[in-house]
């Protein structure tokens, strides 16, 4: 049933990511093409260039924001809005629920990072003559005799994943835990959302400072990671205490 409920919400982003990245994939291949006529513009402005560049900036703020709206909007909505009457009426417990959320944000962060990258490869493609790609080809055996590339190196850039992967779970789950506590005030539940929400952050500061001052990230993954997923629990069974004994969708 969680894979269920992870598509459901999936395809319920898909009408708003689908445009928004296939635009954004068109004006990276654009950016790549008029960079060309840039360099052999001779002093002359390329409009194409420098619009499409704008345009993409602005796309990818766009779709920042527009990711950060729909967790917040498909949570609220989808269990604490109307919708929670069928949702809570399916034989799925809210622990579920919960993790279907978590996860499906997760998902849309990762594909954001994902049409970034593959934006800026599209761009960095387009944009490079013949001779550009032949120095390239020409460097690469310089790197990989200049660098060993050994498990090492992997393991490093699992870290790095898992470490951001675990961060965008953590801020999730704030705002989760937030909006559960805005939903315990009798009335301006927003606004009760928005204030649990800087007091979490708050005292997040105040619990890092208090008890590792060096910061978290001098002392190794495993101790940040194990940090973190502290704060997870506890903000995830915070949410499903809220929603699972004190829900209230009047």
């Amino acid at each position: 049933m969680l894979g269920k409920l992870i598509k459901y919400d999936l395809k319920a982003g898909q009408r708003y990511f689908v445009p928004t990245y296939s635009v954004m994939l068109v004006l990276a291949a654009v950016i790549g093409i008029s960079s060309r006529f840039d360099r052999n513009a001779a002093g002359n402005t390329n409009y194409i260039f420098v619009i499409s560049t704008m345009l993409f900036g602005l796309l990818i703020m766009a779709a920042v924001i527009l990711t950060i709206y729909l967790l917040v909007d498909r949570f609220y909505h989808n269990l604490l809005g109307n919708e929670g009457y069928l949702m809570f009426a399916l034989p799925v417990n809210t622990a579920t629920h919960i993790l279907a959320k978590i996860i499906t944000s997760l998902l849309w962060m990762l594909l954001g990072c994902a049409m970034v990258l593959l934006s800026g490869l599209i761009i960095a493609a387009l944009a490079m003559t013949m001779d550009n790609w032949y120095e390239i080809m020409k460097m690469i055996p310089y790197i990989f005799s200049r660098y060993q590339f050994n498990g090492d190196a992997f393991m490093q850039v699992v870290q790095v994943l898992l470490v951001g992967c675990i961060t965008v779970v953590m801020g999730v789950t704030r705002i989760y835990a937030s909006i559960a506590a805005g939903h315990l005030w009798s009335g301006h539940r927003i606004l009760g959302a928005a204030l649990a929400f800087i007091g979490l952050t708050i005292l997040e500061v105040i619990v890092a400072t208090t008890f590792d001052p060096a910061g978290f990230n001098t002392s190794g993954v495993l101790p940040l990671c194990l940090y973190q997923l502290v704060w997870i629990v506890l903000y995830g069974i915070f949410t499903w205490y809220v929603l699972d004994r004190h829900l209230n969708l009047d």
